[in-house]
């Protein structure tokens, strides 16, 4: 389809993002049960409704990663000999196994293999995808570079059943692009992407396809950003950005107030960490506030414990600021510029 007969249209992601769509060809594809799913996924949150279980968990079934992007906490952990990554830790088959068993026992409807590591990276990927959706998952998806995304691989995971695919690309200049993604080139993604599109439009398409860029406060990369639009209109479903804010050095940075904030994130899914760790928020990587281990409880046990009560609590009776991670984080300012209107935010 030509690109004047595709129509853009903006959409609010969330706080911290947003979108262009060109096609919602791959919505044909989804029942009742999934958008029932996406409209609780915004229904929770709104309403401060706390489910028996997430809709989604977020598992990070490796930490490694075949790039050193310069945004990215995992590059600037790594960089930080006092605190550097683990770089040799995976979830195995048995522990997935046991995680997905629990998630399918308890309800959950998505599922994201990704936090900070690179999930192409595990060698278990395309049986990761395949046993989420043999065992009834909705939704199954991961982000990715698209480096080990070859045609081999892009088969494959098409085959076992991948619902959504989110790519980051963050220009369509090579020289801002390699400055961005640290470890490759651009030519090479561009034919993984192009392949795997091709492939998903010819036998998948159900297969919802995203790419996303780090976007700056700057002419340069808006500009990147007009012309991706150009680039990918008419191949991908769709594409979008996440605006881009600077880690203070000391981690010590606090935000004002925001009235009304509470964060999505606590009433809609929950990170597992490979460490074992489990958090309740997707830019907690330093474990700041972790609620339980994986590896030694119950995921319905920790979704329910003291300590998550307590941060959902927090949230709920407009008391976010109570809790020293929430003091530090941009979102609530996000929020106040999105939805609040003349000083005053709606809860």
């Amino acid at each position: 389809m030509s690109a004047h007969h595709i129509e853009e249209k903006k959409e609010k992601v969330n706080y911290n993002a947003n979108e262009i769509v060109f096609s919602k060809e791959w919505e044909k594809y989804r029942g009742e049960d999934y958008w029932e799913y996406r409209k609780n996924w915004t229904k929770y949150p709104n309403e401060r409704i706390v489910p028996d279980f997430p809709l989604n968990i977020d598992i990070e079934t490796t930490d490694l990663c075949n790039l050193k992007c310069p945004m990215c906490a995992r590059t600037i952990k790594d960089a930080d000999k006092e605190n550097h990554i683990v770089k040799s830790r995976y979830i195995d088959k048995e522990a997935y196994i046991d995680i997905i068993d629990q998630c399918v026992e308890h309800g959950v409807k998505a599922i994201k293999l990704q936090y900070l590591g690179e999930p192409l990276m595990h060698k278990d990927i395309v049986f990761q995808v395949e046993y989420a959706k043999k065992k009834g998952i909705i939704d199954v998806m991961f982000n990715t570079n698209a480096v080990l995304l070859t045609p081999e691989l892009g088969a494959k995971l098409l085959e076992a059943g991948i619902d959504k695919v989110f790519i980051s690309f963050d220009a369509v200049n090579p020289k801002l692009y390699m400055q961005q993604r640290v470890g490759t080139t651009m030519g090479k993604v561009i034919d993984n992407i192009y392949a795997f599109i091709e492939q998903r439009n010819k036998f998948y398409p159900q297969t919802h396809i995203r790419l996303s860029m780090v976007m700056y406060d700057d002419p340069i990369w808006k500009r990147q950003f007009e012309a991706m639009k150009v680039m990918w209109d008419g191949l991908v479903d769709s594409l979008g950005y996440g605006v881009f804010n600077e880690r203070n050095p000391d981690k010590k940075h606090e935000y004002e107030k925001v009235d009304g904030f509470a964060c999505e994130q606590l009433f809609q899914r929950m990170f597992l960490k490979c460490n074992g760790n489990v958090t309740v928020c997707c830019v907690d990587d330093e474990d700041e506030y972790v609620v339980g281990n994986w590896k030694e409880e119950r995921l319905i046990d920790i979704w329910n414990s003291p300590k998550y009560k307590a941060i959902r609590d927090a949230h709920k009776n407009n008391n976010y600021y109570d809790i020293p991670m929430c003091r530090k984080c941009f979102l609530p300012p996000l929020y106040k510029d999105t939805f609040c209107e003349d000083g005053r935010c709606v809860s």
